[in-house]
């Protein structure tokens, strides 16, 4: 099917007008974690060419970009194979529906920080910043039909026949062996470009577009790009070998946007079923219910300002035994290492508690003519507070500088409610950038 695709979009040059982009940039991460010292943690260059057109007969469009990169510091050294084909599509509108064929990327409902609707494509979770753009979702291949019954509303019919794993930490992780090293347990990431063995994913929207406000519904049956993981056996005395498997989820959400005075207000709301529906697998994620309530306002002196609350509600939390070494009625070594693995998982799932409140707050400024933009990051992370202040200044109309950190606090409150996360899908560590970029 890839071939396919690639034949039929080189063919379409010839269909209409065509036209080229193209994005590069050379960036630098450096690891400024106190705990650690300084570390060399990336340096990459980066190439995005993108080639569109269209055809003025049939109305025909064409989209075909590709990532590549090469990275002399970091942990991937070039970009895989399976990466390289980026948004590449195409597009035929007819008269009160159309039909998009191939990889594009899709977004649904409003929020623009962890949108509880927006399931539909795999994500890069060890990013080094927490706003990476350039490899932060991966388009699947996909067939979308959009119905228009009236003016104001759309009705959007996506499938995706296979879909991507997230992208997670290379190789091996080792969880702490307690007494034992030789019978420390050992997660076992997979390096399979797609999830063959759970296909076919189903998703509906439907917008409506209002004078005064805007609205969606959406369901979604889906495999999780997240995984559930297999423990093979919970015994102290051997080393467990746990692998990631990718199970179905329904998401059956709303979502609107609407003025009120000077400010936008929008709300994503999501009810997420899991396979494990009692709470009792060691390894599974947890149902939930998430809204997101995002606040635009523009301050005075022209800062633009955006604050999101996130809050979730974890249905079937706490089914099984917590981690606490300090119990006293916890007394064997197997209770102790499956309550262990429980932790690092919930954690893994940003499910640490029965209900979870995340903040952030967005704030941004442009100076000189738009020449230089200023933003700054908060955000509220558990016990802990994210800093992440930005800065960018174009040169020219083609070349531009870009600058950043980000910075994270000390727990602030009630830090052993959050287990140390050894399976954490990012260090979460200090770090700044900068970054030399190219558009054309």
């Amino acid at each position: 099917m890839r071939r396919l695709l690639v034949f039929l979009f080189l063919s379409s040059f010839g269909l209409g007008a065509q036209n080229f982009e193209f994005v590069g940039f050379w960036d630098y991460y450096g690891g400024i974690e106190s705990s650690e010292g300084y570390k060399n943690l990336r340096s990459r260059v980066f190439v995005r060419p993108r080639f569109f057109g269209y055809n003025d007969a049939t109305g025909l469009e064409w989209s075909l970009s590709a990532n590549l990169w090469v990275q002399p510091l970091g942990e991937e050294y070039a970009v895989n194979p399976w990466d390289i084909l980026h948004e590449t599509w195409l597009y035929l509108p007819l008269d009160n529906f159309d039909f998009t064929l191939g990889q594009k990327l899709v977004t649904y409902g409003f929020a623009d920080v962890y949108g509880p609707l927006n399931v539909l494509h795999s994500r890069n979770r060890a990013a080094l910043s927490i706003d990476e753009a350039w490899d932060a979702r991966r388009p699947d291949p996909m067939l979308q039909m959009r119905i228009f019954p009236t003016l104001e509303d759309t009705i959007e019919l996506t499938y995706v026949p296979v879909t991507r794993p997230d992208r997670e930490r290379k190789g091996p992780v080792q969880l702490p062996p307690g007494d034992n090293p030789a019978t420390a347990d050992m997660v076992q990431w997979s390096d399979d470009p797609y999830i063959l063995d759970n296909p076919h994913s189903f998703f509906i929207n439907y917008n409506r577009y209002g004078i005064k406000s805007d609205w969606q519904f959406f369901y979604g049956y889906y495999t999780d790009h997240t995984p559930d993981f297999k423990v093979d056996t919970v015994d102290s005395s051997v080393a467990s070998v746990i692998t990631p498997v990718y199970n179905k989820k329904h998401s059956l959400g709303l979502a609107y946007s609407t003025r009120l005075g000077k400010l936008t207000l929008s709300q994503d709301l999501a009810l997420t079923l899991t396979r494990d529906l009692d709470g009792t697998d060691i390894g599974a994620a947890n149902s939930d219910i998430t809204l997101n309530t995002q606040l635009l306002a523009q301050l005075k002196g022209g800062i633009l300002s955006q604050f999101s609350l996130i809050t979730a509600f974890f249905i079937n939390h706490g089914k099984h035994d917590k981690h606490d070494d300090n119990d006293p009625d916890i007394t064997s070594p197997q209770e102790k290492e499956a309550q262990y693995l429980s932790a690092e998982i919930q954690s893994f799932h940003n499910q640490p508690l029965p209900f979870i409140a995340v903040l952030v707050a967005h704030f941004e400024k442009a100076f000189f003519r738009n020449r230089l933009k200023t933003q700054l990051n908060l955000a509220l992370l558990g016990p802990r507070v994210l800093i992440s202040p930005r800065f960018a200044f174009a040169l020219s109309d083609y070349w531009g500088v870009e600058t950043g950190m980000d910075l994270t606090t000390d727990p602030l409150f009630n830090p052993e409610s959050f287990p140390d996360r050894d399976l954490r899908r990012n260090p979460v560590n200090d770090n700044f950038y900068f970054r030399m970029i190219y558009r054309y």
